[in-house]
């Protein structure tokens, strides 16, 4: 004797996980690590842009002549001129890492999302992706 069950469902808390899930589910942390990574280095470059702003306001308010310009640990004595191309070139790297940092951002947001879509349509609230 044979009994079918129609439309039975497995709740989502025993839901097996298998490899495929497992494998993306290790692929959102590396994703989130990453972009955690991502924020800080954002955050510390768009410091990095207003403080040689200010550095930029300060050499127009010292008229010209020589200025102490900071790099690495040392000090050296250089010309206004050469401390404000030094911050122009300077700037414009961080802008440019800025929107490769932001660029990478959107891309892993977006993965995330379709793994998001995917993990929560087979685990339900079993599992947490959120930070």
């Amino acid at each position: 004797m044979s009994v079918a069950v129609a439309n039975s469902t497995v709740p989502k808390d025993d839901v097996e996980v298998r490899y495929e899930d497992q494998e993306k589910i290790n692929e959102f942390g590396k994703l989130n690590n990453r972009l955690l990574e991502i924020r800080a280095e954002l955050k510390q470059s768009k410091t990095d842009i207003e403080t040689l702003d200010d550095a930029t306001t300060e050499l127009a308010m010292v008229g010209k002549g020589k200025v102490m310009l900071l790099i690495g640990e040392n000090f050296m004595e250089v010309t206004e001129e050469f401390a404000e191309e030094y911050c122009e070139k300077k700037t414009k790297k961080l802008q440019s890492r800025i929107e490769q940092l932001e660029n990478e951002e959107l891309s892993i947001v977006s993965r995330q999302d379709e793994l998001k879509k995917i993990l929560y349509g087979r685990f339900g609230d079993s599992i947490n992706l959120e930070n």
